[in-house]
């Protein structure tokens, strides 16, 4: 019992501690965080961005991608998800490699989960019925919300088959 609370502190600590960062994080400092997304977003929408320190990455046509769309509290809960579905306290260097590894993939998830989200939101809003149906701003909110939730759903549906699969043979 002792050692389940040790590690479900462990992991609530690195939460709040990456929370925290993510909280008080410049815009400038969060542009490494933001920028695996931009020639994907580039590519799809067929819109150049750039770089505006104050601003965030901004296309000509208005299209700003700025802290709020950095992904960065997706990426939060993915590696919370992650670590208590995955994380087996061992060693303090395989606990330290295996949480280095989930965050990792917590961060391409997030890439691949975000850059969805932006380009879905930026197709959605070319779309003339839809802005007449619901404003641009909350069908970005509830296209991002939805497609959140089915990307952990679908990412806990992998990890439990395969835990299945695992236990069973």
């Amino acid at each position: 019992m002792k050692k389940i609370i040790v590690r479900i502190s462990i992991i609530l600590g690195l939460i709040i501690a990456l929370k925290a960062w993510y909280s008080m994080a410049s815009l400038a400092s969060l542009q490494w965080f933001l920028y695996p997304m931009i020639p994907v977003i580039e590519l799809f929408t067929n819109t150049p961005f750039e770089w505006i320190p104050e601003v965030g990455f901004s296309a000509s046509s208005g299209i700003i991608i700025e802290k709020s769309c950095a992904g960065g509290n997706f990426f939060i809960i993915c590696f919370a998800f992650l670590c208590f579905r995955l994380c087996k306290f061992q060693r303090v260097p395989h606990t330290l490699l295996r949480l280095v590894f989930l965050g990792i993939c917590s961060y391409l998830i997030m890439i691949v989960a975000n850059t969805t989200r932006i380009i879905s939101a930026i197709k959605l809003a070319d779309w003339e019925w839809t802005n007449a149906l619901i404003d641009p701003k909350t069908a970005h909110l509830v296209l991002g919300s939805i497609l959140y939730i089915f990307i952990l759903l679908l990412l806990n549906h992998f990890i439990s088959s395969k835990y299945v699969t695992i236990q069973t043979t």
